[in-house]
């Protein structure tokens, strides 16, 4: 099975859903089904959040490796000190649990909260496995596409979905007096660097979703997830003009040995975001006035920085 959310980045609707194969089947699993997202989440509660502390930018190290009663990376391949920017493109999940446990389990998903995902329970409090994907729940593909259209949108979330007016028979429009709310979750600077960074889920050597990057060189960022024993697979992305959250899996969680976000649900994101996008003229995004491309001073490496960073974490 599977399902796809489709959102417009410039006006914020969700503008296709697909809820299952075929057109027979009436269950909506896009906005029904409540799925674990795997990797796909540690944009939104890991690296989001630790960014906007100024602590956590794309060149800080974080060392990876396998400690007891710890999480154990794909392919059990420990790294050591790593960049933050490596460690997501290679989407380490001893890095992912430890920035989710130094900045606040709760902190991390109050974000969650703030962009209104409707699946979360008070059971996932304090619960570390959220850094991976270990949810009680688990979360909707529609939450996971205007997850990620808040990035794609400067860290601005807004509750649009796919309801653009209700008319009603003798009272008319029911709807003319509901205006959107738009909120600033992310920082616009911690926004364009997590951006920046996903972009090499596509472009980096050891980026988990090679070969998935768009047609006539349309940037794009994203993210791979693959539960254990992929049971569930995803892929969501976006570009300035689109998001697209994909999720692959069975409706009774089973095995699928060999399958991955990148494969099937990786390649159906490709597919719909190429067909999308024809004509449209490559777009990047701008960068805000608070980010600065330099030298990390620490250890030489040139990266995106926010202006700001420091001083916020000293505030924290």
């Amino acid at each position: 099975q599977g399902a796809v959310v489709i959102v417009d980045n410039k006006t914020n609707y969700v503008t296709a859903i697909v809820g299952g194969r075929g057109a027979d089947d009436p269950f909506n699993r896009a906005y029904l089904s409540a799925r674990q997202p795997g990797s796909t989440i540690k944009p939104l509660i890991d690296y989001g959040p630790a960014f906007d502390t100024g602590e956590y930018y794309p060149t800080r190290m974080v060392n990876d490796h396998k400690w007891e009663k710890g999480p154990s990376n794909s392919g059990r391949r420990y790294f050591g000190n790593v960049t933050v920017r490596e460690a997501l493109n290679r989407s380490l999940n001893t890095v992912a649990w430890q920035i989710l446990e130094d900045i606040g389990i709760d902190f991390g998903l109050s974000y969650l909260g703030e962009m209104e995902f409707q699946k979360l329970s008070y059971v996932d409090n304090q619960v570390p496995s959220l850094s991976i994907g270990g949810f009680t729940n688990g979360v909707r593909v529609v939450d996971m596409a205007k997850g990620y259209s808040t990035l794609a949108n400067g860290g601005v979330y807004n509750d649009r979905t796919c309801i653009v007016k209700i008319l009603h028979e003798k009272e008319g429009e029911l709807t003319k007096d509901m205006t959107p709310f738009a909120k600033q979750v992310y920082r616009s600077d911690s926004a364009f660097m997590l951006t920046d960074v996903l972009k090499g889920t596509f472009t980096s050597p050891y980026g988990t979703g090679r070969g998935l990057g768009l047609e006539n060189d349309m940037p794009a960022a994203g993210k791979t997830g693959t539960t254990n024993s992929s049971k569930d697979t995803w892929f969501c992305g976006y570009t300035p003009y689109y998001t697209a959250a994909v999720w692959v899996g069975y409706d009774i969680p089973r095995n699928m040995p060999g399958i991955y976000g990148a494969t099937y649900a990786g390649k159906i994101w490709k597919n719909v975001m190429d067909e999308i996008h024809q004509g449209l003229p490559p777009l990047d995004w701008e960068q805000p006035d608070t980010v600065e491309r330099r030298a990390d001073e620490t250890n030489g490496i040139e990266d995106y920085f926010s202006t700001t960073a420091q001083f916020r974490a000293q505030q924290s």
